[in-house]
């Protein structure tokens, strides 16, 4: 197992035999060496922007070819708006977008207020990002893109504002609005989430002209033609407060594979890398992002290591590690740990929601394991612990890429990300984990210590601080599909099984986990390895297109506060529910431990029998731990 996979790691002009067996840091180190010994004056390749780098195209300067972007007629605007929270969702937005071109002189600003007449004018600050991606012989493809951004603070809890952008020549963008996040302390009228990942795009990029919509399978009919697109429908008919999305965001580099790229057909072994997939994934997303924050965790895909070089974005993060880009295109929160910049928190509500890089901990790809050196895994802990004992928290909801738990035959689960985080999510009572990477929808049964502590098929109601933790895997965001185990059915509300019968018994999976080296070894001699287990935890499973869309009712103290999960496909077809409960006010710091019944666990061969001896034994011993603790919903 290499430390890039093919198709798993964006190789960003490295060669592909060379870029496997590197990490991400290794692979920054070497883009920077290939720069220094063919050297690009960026004062006189990117003066006068576009039409510069379009005119070096046909020079002698090692950018053998330049990236142009063919705008549409119409002159310099601001395309692809988003929306995501700041520090306190409650009174900061961030506003971000695209220039079309090279920023204009004079003042560029973002008009902000309760109605269309504004009143208060927010200074953007332009991020230009440069991407010199080499390529076979002594070639660098050039592109360049600037990124405009508002940091709009001061604004009042629930309330509802006006915005667009201006420019110098009076150019403005249309109108759209936000909605800050309510008073803490009170009881909030009812708000939806919604969570996807592994999205890619259903468009052709209209400034590179390259293709970098995903590509299906000829028998993949279950779907609408562009799912991708219909799920930004799905959402923005949903009109969530906010979104999550849960990794692997555009794919700028869709096949992943150091393939031949489509910008010249001189060069034998180049690169696919397009660093306007983001350019088009912005413009596909804006109908909602523009009125929801979008917020985003980082997936293996969104490693880039063509942007470990010094850029001019915030002193966030080492960019060695292949988050320079996201630095300069995206606004999130900056409260996680230093050096981490995709890992941070926020409260909405009622739910405080944890943003976790899971790159930082996998064991399947560990071109980025352990690169904050613990520093993540101990600030998620210190979080958790703060929320436990925050009276206006209820729900506690984590997302991140690489699946704890999952039974799909393509990566199945991560043993490195599992190891690290399940136990503290059982500590701490999480209720809601939602992952991506494999291509697919999945629910689990409430997992403590494991295992399941009961059956949650369609419909059901899971009590979290008795139960455990629910773990949705959301990766069904629009990419090519991946199957499930061999012999492992779908099993969804209209897969033709009746409800109860898709509710009776225990589903045991045949899958595998990945076990990997740890950060101290070698990955090349001693390489990630599947790790067979037999689950009893996979409950709900459906291998197309879907969005999850999460109701929550707050309540007052002593009352009971729901979380409604509903999995919507991109037909519009809800295909699971179940409602997660929590009494308002209690405090799950020793949660009640319940018995697995022994017919739910594995019972074939010596392993089986063995498993289910110890969950027994481990179940009394918890029992005579906790003696007659009450088990009511809590």
């Amino acid at each position: 197992m290499s430390t890039s996979p093919p198709g798993e790691v964006p190789y960003v002009g490295i060669p592909p035999h060379v870029a496997r067996d590197m990490t991400i840091a290794e692979q920054s180190d070497w883009i920077g060496a290939f720069l220094r010994r063919h050297p690009v004056s960026r004062r006189s390749a990117l003066k006068g922007g576009g039409a510069a780098l379009a005119a070096l195209g046909a020079s002698a300067s090692p950018w053998g070819r330049v990236m142009t972007r063919a705008y549409a007629a119409g002159g310099l605007t601001v395309v692809g708006r988003r929306l995501s929270y700041g520090n306190d969702p409650r009174t900061s937005m961030r506003i971000a977008g695209e220039l079309t071109g090279a920023p204009p002189a004079g003042r560029l600003v973002a008009d902000v207020g309760l109605d269309r007449s504004y009143g208060r004018a927010v200074p953007l600050e332009v991020r230009q990002l440069i991407s010199q991606i080499p390529s076979a012989g002594p070639v660098v493809t050039g592109a360049e893109q600037f990124f405009v951004h508002a940091d709009v603070s001061g604004l009042r809890p629930g309330q509802t504002y006006h915005y667009r952008f201006r420019l110098p020549d009076g150019t403005v963008t249309p109108d759209a609005t936000f909605t800050t996040a309510p008073p803490r302390g009170t009881v909030a009228e009812p708000f939806t989430f919604t969570v996807l990942g592994d999205h890619g795009t259903d468009v052709r990029d209209p400034r590179s002209g390259r293709d970098v919509r995903n590509s299906y399978d000829a028998d993949d009919t279950r779907r609408t033609a562009m799912p991708a697109t219909a799920l930004v429908g799905r959402i923005a008919a949903e009109k969530p407060a906010f979104h999550l999305l849960t990794g692997d965001i555009c794919y700028a580099d869709a096949q992943g594979i150091g393939a031949p790229e489509t910008y010249s057909t001189l060069l034998p072994q180049a690169n696919d890398y397009d660093p306007f997939a983001w350019s088009a994934y912005f413009a596909m997303i804006e109908r909602s992002a523009s009125v929801t924050p979008w917020m985003f965790t980082t997936g293996n895909h969104d490693m880039e290591a063509l942007y470990g070089l010094p850029q001019d974005v915030p002193p966030l993060a080492d960019t060695r590690h292949g988050y320079g880009g996201h630095l300069v295109r995206l606004d999130l929160p900056i409260n996680g740990p230093s050096q981490c910049p995709s890992v941070y928190t926020f409260v909405h509500g009622n739910v405080a929601v944890l943003s976790l890089d899971a790159n930082d901990l996998t064991a399947e790809i560990p071109a980025n394991t352990g690169y904050s050196g613990g520093a993540q895994v101990a600030w998620l802990e210190e979080r958790l612990k703060a929320y436990r004992a925050d009276r206006t928290v209820d729900f506690i909801v984590a997302f991140f890429h690489h699946c704890a738990y999952s039974t799909s035959k393509t990566h199945a689960s991560d043993g490195g990300v599992r190891d690290a985080l399940a136990p503290l999510f059982d500590k701490y009572s999480v209720d809601l984990v939602l992952q991506g990477h494999n291509h697919q929808y999945e629910r689990t049964n409430p997992i403590r210590a494991g295992r399941s502590t009961r059956q949650a098929p369609d419909r059901s109601t899971v009590r979290p601080a008795v139960d455990g933790t629910t773990y949705v895997l959301t990766g069904s965001g629009g990419r090519p599909r991946y199957p499930f185990q061999p012999g492992s059915t779908e099993r969804y509300r209209g897969d033709g099984i009746s409800d109860s019968a898709a509710g009776a018994g225990t589903v045991v999976q045949n899958s595998y986990v990945w076990r990997g080296p740890g950060v101290d070894t070698d990955p090349m001699r001693n390489p990630a390895t599947q790790e067979p287990e037999s689950v009893d935890w996979s409950q709900a499973r459906y291998a197309d297109y879907a969005v999850l869309a999460v109701d929550v009712v707050p309540a007052g103290p002593g009352q009971i506060t729901t979380m409604t999960l509903r999995a919507v496909t991109d037909r519009g077809v809800e295909i699971d529910r179940v409602v997660l409960e929590r009494r308002v006010g209690s405090s799950p710091a020793a949660p009640p431990v319940r018995v697995t019944p022994p017919e739910s666990l594995p019972t074939t061969g010596l392993a089986g029998a063995a498993a289910a001896g110890a969950a027994l034994l481990a179940g009394a011993a918890a029992v005579r731990a906790c003696g007659q603790r009450d088990a009511q919903p809590d």
